[in-house]
């Protein structure tokens, strides 16, 4: 108990700490995150008796508000120090869903209160297509990408899936600042290669990772989130495929999006979901092809697939 009240007290002074410091630093940048997390923080605290969360929100935001620069290291260290710390104490899995639900809360805000990032998604999604042969390229990384999380799931479940994922997750985060900073280097190549020209490396990557930990952090179900994977990782980009390789109408809500790519997406996710839940799988299936085809703006669709569906599962 002495222990616990410990750690609380630790992580609350560190995270006044590293928000006056930020707050110093750029306070235009920052205020807006910081309101947005109080409560959150406060009614995690109520609920769970621990304030890990206001901790890791807050370095989660700094570090995302420093993406592209050395700060970023700095940050994103004491995000994966708590995870290695939590894996040690092997704290149970109610606090990882937290943890990552904190991550998620905390990219996303910075990601969303940041007008170069959302300027990045207007772009990103202005140049979709411009290259058919890059695009094709892309959507079987980013299938491959989700056939391997998928097996990381089946193999070793949901409780153990989420702690290895979380800790990639942030190590794929920091390689991909890295390499973003030496461009010049064979990988920093390789990878730059993939992405559009418009958008700086990993911010799609970004996106994804703080969707995929919100819903990591709700979702109690392993069908339901095995189901948030294939949509957004598979599903996703058979739409792209889809709606750019066979002529159709357009959507009368979103000229940009074809009913090719919308069926492409929901048939082929609801023969996933029937497979896994029914029609349950098939009614998710609709709803996840809607979010996809709305395209909704600031939010990148890596993201809005998996937070969207994530809170609707919540009432399902």
């Amino acid at each position: 108990m002495l222990s616990l009240v410990l750690l609380n007290m630790v992580a609350l002074v560190a995270a006044i700490f590293f928000a006056g410091i930020s707050l110093l630093k750029g306070k235009d940048r920052f205020v807006v995150p910081y309101a947005s997390i109080l409560p959150i923080s406060i009614y995690l605290f109520l609920a769970y008796g621990t304030t890990m969360p206001a901790l890791v929100m807050v370095l989660s935001i700094i570090s995302t508000k420093f993406l592209y620069s050395r700060l970023f290291f700095l940050f994103g260290i004491f995000i994966l120090g708590i995870s290695i710390v939590m894996e040690i104490l092997q704290v149970s899995q109610e606090i990882w869903r937290i943890y990552d639900l904190s991550i998620g809360i905390g990219i996303s805000l910075a990601l969303i209160t940041d007008k170069q990032s959302l300027n990045y998604v207007k772009l990103n999604d202005q140049s979709k297509g411009a290259n058919r042969g890059k695009e094709l390229k892309r959507d079987v990384i980013q299938i491959l990408a989700g056939l391997v999380l998928l097996v990381i799931l089946y193999s070793i479940g949901q409780n153990n899936s989420r702690v290895a994922i979380s800790i990639v997750v942030i190590l794929l985060y920091m390689i991909g600042n890295y390499y973003s900073l030496f461009p010049d280097t064979r990988i920093g190549k390789t990878l730059a290669y993939f992405e559009r020209p418009t958008t700086p490396l990993g911010m799609g990557a970004i996106w994804f990772a703080a969707g995929m930990m919100i819903a990591f952090g709700i979702v109690h179900s392993l069908p339901i989130l095995v189901f948030i994977v294939f949509v957004t990782t598979i599903g996703d980009p058979l739409a792209t495929l889809f709606g750019s390789t066979i002529k159709s109408p357009k959507l009368p809500y979103n000229r940009k999006k074809s009913l090719a790519g919308f069926m492409g997406m929901f048939v082929s996710s609801a023969i996933f979901g029937y497979a896994l839940m029914g029609f349950l799988g098939v009614g998710l299936s609709f709803i996840s092809a809607i979010v996809e085809s709305l395209s909704l703006h600031p939010l990148d669709d890596n993201f809005a697939l998996p937070a969207v569906i994530g809170v609707i599962s919540l009432f399902v």
